[in-house]
């Protein structure tokens, strides 16, 4: 997203609150454009729905961001589903990641070297300098702004980025010129991002150079992510250049990245048999962490296509290896839950929670397996109370709703849906969903409260909409 409108500065020229960046775009105002953003990725992006997926992105990502120069942590993390290598960040915290970004990086470092670059964009608040060193032109529209966010998001990098720059009034020139500046700091930014968080910083640079290399044989279809974050020879030789005053050291795989990588993979594929064919023949790798995440992207792809047996039998090699891996609990849960083995998911499923009470990807696989086997009472429960840990996780809601409707809870169905639609941008629903609501609950004056006070709260935020423009 940050391909135009900021220059490189040194530390000593970062905006604080109150000075004259601050007075253009403070940060309380990055957040609330940043809601907005997300909203409307939720409502127009292709998104990914795996939990187990989006857990492991949030966490390394927290990782990063509490080791870099964040003044402001307040992030939302958007998984969109598109094969191509992009990530971006945008004003308010968004950090938006392609699912197709785990194909093309072969391990943690440099997945993460692409999350710390995107991390220092927001740190070094590129998006507010962008607008005071571009102050005799308009600051950039929101609906511009929006339109170059989502078309990206959803792939059309170069039409997003015209959308974007006719937003911001900047010309190529000025685009290109700031651009350079900015990406070198957010290289340098990263890699000190990635030491403090004992990552490789030397990543970063093999990144660029596989990054390059794919630009040179690409032909027409130049990856997203160069398209806002071009990669020159002396950008890469400026990395390792940074990375000298690092001493080398081992970084052994990580196993949670190449179970990701592998589940990635399969769920890319063109056929599930074409993803068999790829993790059994992955399990000739002689690195032992490589193959056990090949064996367990086979358990998947053997999952979804019935081989239930096969693939239980695969899982159980990787437990042997590997024997508190809640992603594999997951892929067991779903074994059995799929082969309508209810109890033995349950069982499983509530065993695992009580060791890790509260946990994400356990929750929404215990969820699904209590509603599947005819219990919706008790996985509406489960899942309005991870509701007050991920209040604008826009699956869950939309799970709860119809988690609400299988437990024939009509007031639930209603109060889910306004969420949703609140997350999506869609207030004019939210309040008709909210309206229904009323009726159901006019002999409980607490509840009528409490649902006329979130209907104001949701006028205020259209009202505010139309004022911003």
């Amino acid at each position: 997203l940050f391909a135009l409108g900021a220059r490189g500065a040194d530390n000593s020229n970062l905006p604080k609150l109150g000075d004259r960046t601050s007075g253009i775009i403070s940060l309380e105002q990055e957040h609330e454009l940043g809601q907005e953003l997300l909203r409307e990725l939720r409502a127009q992006a292709p998104l990914t729905v795996d939990p187990v997926l989006q857990d492991y992105l949030e966490h390394l990502i927290y990782k990063l961001a509490l080791n870099s120069e964040l003044q402001d942590r307040r992030l939302s993390v958007v998984l969109i589903d598109a094969r191509e290598l992009n990530a971006f960040a945008a004003p308010g915290g968004v950090v938006g990641v392609h699912d197709g970004l785990f194909l093309y990086a072969e391990n943690q470092n440099e997945i993460a070297a692409i999350l710390a670059h995107e991390l220092a964009h927001l740190s070094q608040r590129h998006f507010a300098r962008g607008a005071e060193s571009n102050k005799n032109a308009s600051i950039p529209s929101l609906a511009g702004l929006l339109a170059g966010v989502i078309i990206m998001a959803a792939g059309g990098g170069d039409a997003g980025l015209a959308a974007i720059t006719a937003g911001q009034a900047l010309s190529q020139s000025q685009m290109l010129g700031y651009s350079r500046g900015r990406e070198a700091e957010a290289d340098r930014v990263g890699i000190r991002t990635l030491a403090r968080a004992d990552m490789d910083p030397r990543a970063m640079a093999t990144m660029f150079e596989r990054l390059e290399r794919a630009s040179r044989f690409s032909g027409n279809h130049i990856p997203e992510f160069l398209l806002t974050h071009p990669v020159t020879k002396d950008r890469i030789a400026d990395s390792y250049n940074q990375v000298q005053q690092y001493p080398k050291k081992d970084y052994p795989l990580d196993i949670d990245y190449q179970m990701m990588r592998a589940r990635v993979i399969v769920h890319k594929s063109d056929t599930i048999d074409n993803a068999i064919l790829k993790m059994r023949d992955g399990l000739k790798e002689t690195d032992p962490v490589r193959k056990a995440a090949y064996r367990y992207g086979l358990a998947l792809a053997l999952t979804e296509s019935a081989q239930y047996d096969e693939a239980e039998k695969q899982l159980d090699i990787v437990r042997q290896q590997y024997p508190n891996k809640i992603a594999l609990t997951v892929a067991e849960a779903d074994i059995y839950t799929r082969s309508e083995q209810y109890d033995k998911a349950n069982d499983l499923l509530a065993s695992a929670l009580a060791i890790s009470p509260g946990n994400y990807p356990l929750t929404m696989a215990y969820a699904t397996s209590l509603t599947r086997s005819g219990d919706p009472h008790h996985a509406e429960v489960l899942l309005k109370a991870l509701t007050k840990d991920r209040p604008d996780d826009v699956n869950l809601w939309y799970q709860l709703a119809e988690t609400y409707g299988l437990a024939n809870n009509i007031l639930g169905v209603h109060e889910a849906r306004a969420e949703y639609f609140v997350l999506v941008g869609n207030l004019d629903q939210a309040i008709t969903q909210l309206g229904y609501a009323i009726p159901l609950v006019r002999d409980n004056y607490q509840q009528t409260a409490r649902i006329q006070a979130r209907i104001e709260e949701i006028h205020h935020m259209r009202e505010e909409r139309r004022a911003s423009g």
